[in-house]
Protein backbone atom coordinates (compact mmCIF):
# COMPACT_ATOMS: atom_id res chain seq x y z
CA UNK A 1 0.00 0.00 0.00
CA UNK A 2 1.27 3.46 -0.93
CA UNK A 3 0.43 6.52 1.06
CA UNK A 4 1.11 10.16 0.26
CA UNK A 5 0.16 13.08 2.42
CA UNK A 6 0.16 16.62 1.05
CA UNK A 7 -0.05 19.62 3.35
CA UNK A 8 -2.12 21.93 1.13
CA UNK A 9 -2.08 24.71 3.72
CA UNK A 10 1.73 24.66 3.71
CA UNK A 11 1.75 24.82 -0.09
CA UNK A 12 -0.69 27.73 -0.23
CA UNK A 13 1.15 29.80 2.38
CA UNK A 14 4.62 29.24 0.95
CA UNK A 15 6.59 32.22 -0.38
CA UNK A 16 6.74 30.71 -3.85
CA UNK A 17 2.96 30.18 -3.98
CA UNK A 18 2.38 33.74 -2.75
CA UNK A 19 4.47 34.97 -5.71
CA UNK A 20 2.51 32.73 -8.07
CA UNK A 21 -0.80 34.07 -6.73
CA UNK A 22 0.40 37.66 -7.16
CA UNK A 23 1.38 36.87 -10.75
CA UNK A 24 -2.07 35.37 -11.38
CA UNK A 25 -3.76 38.43 -9.83
CA UNK A 26 -1.78 40.80 -12.03
CA UNK A 27 -2.56 38.66 -15.08
CA UNK A 28 -6.27 39.12 -14.29
CA UNK A 29 -5.81 42.88 -13.84
CA UNK A 30 -4.07 43.09 -17.20
CA UNK A 31 -6.83 41.11 -18.92
CA UNK A 32 -9.53 43.39 -17.46
CA UNK A 33 -7.54 46.53 -18.29
CA UNK A 34 -7.14 45.34 -21.89
CA UNK A 35 -10.86 44.62 -22.16
CA UNK A 36 -11.70 48.10 -20.87
CA UNK A 37 -9.23 49.74 -23.24
CA UNK A 38 -10.46 47.76 -26.26
CA UNK A 39 -14.17 48.23 -25.53
CA UNK A 40 -14.28 51.70 -24.00
CA UNK A 41 -11.31 53.89 -24.77
CA UNK A 42 -10.45 52.73 -28.27
CA UNK A 43 -14.08 52.77 -29.47
CA UNK A 44 -14.81 56.42 -28.80
CA UNK A 45 -12.67 59.55 -28.94
CA UNK A 46 -14.77 62.26 -27.27
CA UNK A 47 -14.87 65.81 -28.56
CA UNK A 48 -17.29 67.03 -25.86
CA UNK A 49 -15.09 66.41 -22.81
CA UNK A 50 -11.68 65.29 -21.64
CA UNK A 51 -11.43 61.76 -20.38
CA UNK A 52 -10.34 61.09 -16.80
CA UNK A 53 -9.34 57.47 -17.51
CA UNK A 54 -10.64 56.60 -14.04
CA UNK A 55 -12.28 53.42 -15.31
CA UNK A 56 -9.00 52.26 -16.78
CA UNK A 57 -7.05 53.17 -13.64
CA UNK A 58 -9.63 51.69 -11.27
CA UNK A 59 -8.70 48.07 -12.00
CA UNK A 60 -7.40 46.36 -8.89
CA UNK A 61 -7.20 42.93 -7.32
CA UNK A 62 -6.85 41.15 -4.03
CA UNK A 63 -6.45 37.66 -2.70
CA UNK A 64 -7.20 35.84 0.50
CA UNK A 65 -6.22 32.37 1.68
CA UNK A 66 -8.50 30.74 4.21
CA UNK A 67 -7.49 27.22 5.16
CA UNK A 68 -7.12 25.38 1.87
CA UNK A 69 -9.13 27.91 -0.15
CA UNK A 70 -7.71 30.69 -2.32
CA UNK A 71 -9.95 33.59 -3.27
CA UNK A 72 -8.64 35.94 -5.96
CA UNK A 73 -10.68 39.00 -6.95
CA UNK A 74 -10.12 41.27 -9.93
CA UNK A 75 -12.40 44.31 -9.96
CA UNK A 76 -12.98 47.97 -10.75
CA UNK A 77 -12.71 50.15 -7.63
CA UNK A 78 -16.32 51.21 -6.98
CA UNK A 79 -15.21 54.48 -5.37
CA UNK A 80 -13.98 55.68 -8.77
CA UNK A 81 -16.80 54.31 -10.86
CA UNK A 82 -19.87 56.46 -10.52
CA UNK A 83 -21.17 58.98 -13.00
CA UNK A 84 -23.68 61.52 -11.74
CA UNK A 85 -26.24 62.21 -14.41
CA UNK A 86 -26.80 65.82 -15.38
CA UNK A 87 -30.47 65.00 -15.80
CA UNK A 88 -31.51 63.39 -12.52
CA UNK A 89 -28.33 63.51 -10.43
CA UNK A 90 -28.53 59.77 -9.69
CA UNK A 91 -25.19 57.93 -9.64
CA UNK A 92 -24.68 55.25 -12.25
CA UNK A 93 -22.01 52.57 -12.03
CA UNK A 94 -19.87 53.27 -15.10
CA UNK A 95 -18.92 49.66 -15.99
CA UNK A 96 -22.63 48.74 -16.00
CA UNK A 97 -23.52 51.83 -18.03
CA UNK A 98 -21.02 50.88 -20.72
CA UNK A 99 -21.62 47.13 -20.54
CA UNK A 100 -25.42 47.28 -20.76
CA UNK A 101 -25.62 50.30 -23.04
CA UNK A 102 -27.57 53.52 -22.68
CA UNK A 103 -29.50 56.15 -24.55
CA UNK A 104 -29.27 59.67 -23.19
CA UNK A 105 -32.23 62.09 -23.32
CA UNK A 106 -34.17 59.86 -25.70
CA UNK A 107 -31.54 60.36 -28.40
CA UNK A 108 -31.83 56.82 -29.70
CA UNK A 109 -30.39 56.34 -33.13
CA UNK A 110 -29.23 53.44 -35.23
CA UNK A 111 -25.72 54.90 -35.25
CA UNK A 112 -24.18 55.11 -31.77
CA UNK A 113 -22.08 58.15 -30.98
CA UNK A 114 -21.14 56.71 -27.54
CA UNK A 115 -21.79 60.05 -25.84
CA UNK A 116 -25.56 59.98 -26.28
CA UNK A 117 -26.19 56.40 -27.36
CA UNK A 118 -24.17 53.26 -26.72
CA UNK A 119 -25.41 49.78 -27.58
CA UNK A 120 -25.12 46.90 -25.13
CA UNK A 121 -21.72 45.22 -25.47
CA UNK A 122 -21.54 42.66 -22.63
CA UNK A 123 -17.76 43.04 -22.80
CA UNK A 124 -17.46 42.65 -19.03
CA UNK A 125 -19.08 39.21 -19.03
CA UNK A 126 -16.73 38.08 -21.78
CA UNK A 127 -13.70 39.46 -19.95
CA UNK A 128 -14.77 37.95 -16.61
CA UNK A 129 -15.27 34.51 -18.20
CA UNK A 130 -11.81 34.65 -19.76
CA UNK A 131 -10.18 35.93 -16.55
CA UNK A 132 -11.77 33.11 -14.53
CA UNK A 133 -10.60 30.49 -17.02
CA UNK A 134 -7.07 31.94 -17.08
CA UNK A 135 -6.83 32.20 -13.30
CA UNK A 136 -8.25 28.72 -12.64
CA UNK A 137 -5.83 27.16 -15.09
CA UNK A 138 -2.82 29.11 -13.79
CA UNK A 139 -3.70 28.38 -10.17
CA UNK A 140 -4.16 24.65 -10.76
CA UNK A 141 -0.84 24.54 -12.62
CA UNK A 142 0.92 26.41 -9.79
CA UNK A 143 -0.42 24.00 -7.16
CA UNK A 144 0.50 20.96 -9.26
CA UNK A 145 4.03 22.31 -9.77
CA UNK A 146 4.35 22.90 -6.01
CA UNK A 147 3.17 19.37 -5.22
CA UNK A 148 5.48 17.84 -7.83
CA UNK A 149 8.49 19.78 -6.54
CA UNK A 150 8.55 17.55 -3.40
CA UNK A 151 9.52 20.57 -1.25
CA UNK A 152 6.11 20.69 0.39
CA UNK A 153 5.63 17.05 1.42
Amino acid sequence: MAFVQIDLKKILTSTNMQRQINTIRHMGELRLTEAIWDNVYSTYKPMEYLRSYELLHSVSSSFKITGDTIEIKVFCDPDKMHHYSLVDGEPTYIPSLINYGFSWHGMESSTPDYFHNRPESKFLEKAIDQIQKDMNSALVNAVIMAINSNRYR
